[in-house]
This record gives structure tokens, C-alpha cells and sequence, in this order.
């Protein structure tokens, strides 16, 4: 029997930062995050003679990013000898290009759907592989199947080179994950400035270009902030630990140089932030969408609203599980 339509919903990741961006060593890339319950998206799909996509949110996907997830269907349809091709309609708050992961997550639910609507179970290893994600960080890979708090570690350095996810598509391995491990149900404030531009896919591969490789001890130091900080204080849900981790992070060479690529305007919210009462403010991938931890993350946002600055405050709490697949 085969389903006329299938509604995926998505939560968002927050990565918090790569690691191995060093010249030398046995690795590189690897990376850290965890899954949150909002901003979220609803992908409803259902069965088409042809391939269609309407995106509705206030950020959407671009004319160029569309036909990519278009040639990735058209390309597994094949494979799979599938009867019907997929309509897609995109619906709800998490903006593309802000730190999130909406590209990973559209593609593998995109992949999924086809596989659902043409009465075939597909396999996960096949859906990362032929959605060409994973190149740069396996956290968004998996979190779209699993949620929680995932450590990857990256892969051998004779395999790849510096570039972000959409530049290292053709890869012939997926990162190496560490662990994947459930985040305590801690209160997190998502903040997305309205008046910062995200950075352009061009832009994303000049900072590339640029800014690696980093030294080898700012990755050592890196390594162990996210492994003796954020990793332990997970396993022993202690916030405290947690928070001065995040914040040592963001010292960190190589998430240093992403948050500067937004110059004051950035550093002026993190500020305000903080005098709300944040414990800890962390950026996701190449933001600009900032998050943190407080002891009353509702009084931050109440407080930041009643400033002069102009962001989309949301209150959410960590996820782990993966996409919710709601068959219609």
C-alpha cells in the first residue's frame, strides 16, 4: 500500500564549535552539538509526477539551493527506480543559513520522503551518503536520526581539506562519531538577530580560504574544553561546568575568528546578553544566531525585549530524538 503524503518534522541543531582545523595531526575537522526543539521544520510532502518545492518561511532556501535538493531527488529516483517524485511544501521558524542545519535536515527528510512515498525503507548510511552532507561535521547527520549531544572526530587528514559543507560534498567517508549522549532538559535561549546578514555561501568559503589552518595548540585547547568541559559536564549534567566551557570556547581561535566575521554588531548582543543575566552565550556553526544558558532563560528574553535590540528571542529545551515522521 502505498502513502499519498508524509509530514517529517525537523528540530534544529546548534553547533558549537569545529575542532581539527590545524595543519597537522591524525585529523581533521570534528566537531560538537546537540539538538533543540525550536526554531523547528514541517516538511510536508506527498506524491507528484514531477519534482516540486514551495518554501513559505521568512528565510528560504535559495533559487540555486532548491535545484540542488531538485538534482539530489532526480538522482535517487533513479537509483531506486522510484514510480513517483516528491512535492514538497516547507513550513515553520528555523531560517537557512543562520547557524541551524536546515540544509542537512531538508535533505535527508527530502531523500526519506521519496523512499517513504515509493513504499521503500531506506537505510540511514544511504540517506547520509546520497544527501552529500557530512562533509565538514557528522553532527548534523546525526542528529537529524538521533537528537541529543553528539561529539564527532572529523576524519584522517589525507582524506580532506578545509571547506565548508557545501564545497565538500564528494566525499568518499563520513566524520567518525565519538558519542552521541542525551543533553539534560537545561533551559536554552536561541537569539537571531534580525539586522545581521548571514553570510553568503561565497562568503563561507573565503573564511575557509582564510582562516586556515590554525595553530595546533589553539586545537589542543579547543579539544579539551569540549571533551574534560562540555562533554563531562553533560555525562554529569552539571550546568556550571558547562556554561565555563561554552565560554572558553568562544576565546577559542577558531570559533574567535567565526563570531568576528560579524564585527561589533555581534559582540554588542552578546554583551546585552550577558547583562540580562546569560550565563553563557555561544554562537552555532558560522551563526549569526547566538544561544545560551541562564538560571531563568524567560527573564533574559523579557529583559532583552525591553532593549534596544532588534533579535528574534525564542525559550526552548534540548531534544533526544530525532525527526518526527507523521504518516497522513
Amino acid at each position: 500500500m502505498f502513502l499519498n503524503s508524509v509530514v517529517i518534522e525537523v528540530n534544529p541543531r546548534l553547533h558549537l564549535t569545529l575542532i581539527g582545523m590545524n595543519k597537522e595531526g591524525y585529523r581533521i575537522n570534528g566537531g560538537v552539538g546537540f539538538t533543540v526543539q525550536e526554531p523547528s521544520l514541517r516538511l510536508h510532502f506527498s506524491r507528484s509526477e514531477g519534482f516540486a518545492l514551495s518554501d513559505t518561511r521568512y528565510s528560504p532556501f535559495s533559487r540555486q539551493e532548491i535545484l540542488r535538493i531538485k538534482k539530489i531527488i532526480d538522482q535517487e529516483k533513479r537509483k531506486i527506480r522510484a514510480r513517483h517524485n516528491i512535492r514538497i511544501e516547507i513550513k515553520g521558524e528555523m531560517p537557512t543559513h543562520f547557524g541551524f542545519g536546515s540544509s542537512s535536515a531538508t535533505r535527508l527528510a527530502c531523500l526519506e520522503a521519496l523512499y517513504l512515498l515509493n513504499n521503500k525503507k531506506p537505510e540511514r548510511e544511504r540517506l547520509v551518503f546520497s544527501s552529500g552532507r557530512g562533509g565538514t561535521s557528522g553532527i548534523g547527520i546525526n542528529v537529524y536520526f538521533d537528537g541529543g549531544l553528539v561529539i564527532d572526530l572529523g576524519r584522517k587528514t589525507k582524506d580532506f581539506s578545509y571547506r565548508p559543507s557545501q564545497l565538500s560534498e564528494n566525499r568518499k567517508k563520513l566524520p567518525l562519531m565519538m558519542q552521541r549522549i542525551e543533553m539534560p532538559k537545561w533551559e536554552v535561549g536561541i537569539c537571531i538577530p534580525n539586522k545581521i546578514p548571514h553570510k553568503s555561501e561565497k562568503e563561507e568559503a573565503r573564511f575557509f580560504r582564510k582562516t586556515c589552518p590554525i595553530s595546533s595548540s589553539e586545537v589542543y585547547k579547543t579539544l579539551y574544553n569540549v571533551i574534560y568541559g562540555l562533554y563531562s559536564a553533560v555525562r554529569e549534567k552539571d550546568k556550571k561546568t558547562f556554561c565555563l566551557a561554552l565560554q572558553s570556547i568562544q576565546q577559542c581561535a577558531w570559533k574567535l575568528a567565526e563570531r568576528k566575521q560579524y564585527g561589533e554588531s555581534l559582540f554588542r548582543i552578546e554583551q546585552k546578553l550577558y547583562k540580562c543575566g546569560a550565563e553563557a552565550v555561544g554562537m552555532s556553526s558560522l551563526g549569526p544566531s547566538l544561544f545560551f544558558l541562564a538560571k531563568d532563560v524567560k527573564v533574559v528574553v523579557e529583559k532583552m525585549k525591553t532593549g534596544i535590540v532588534d533579535c528574534k528571542l525564542l525559550v526552548t529545551k534540548p531534544s533526544n530524538s530525532g525527526r518526527n515522521i507523521i504518516y497522513v
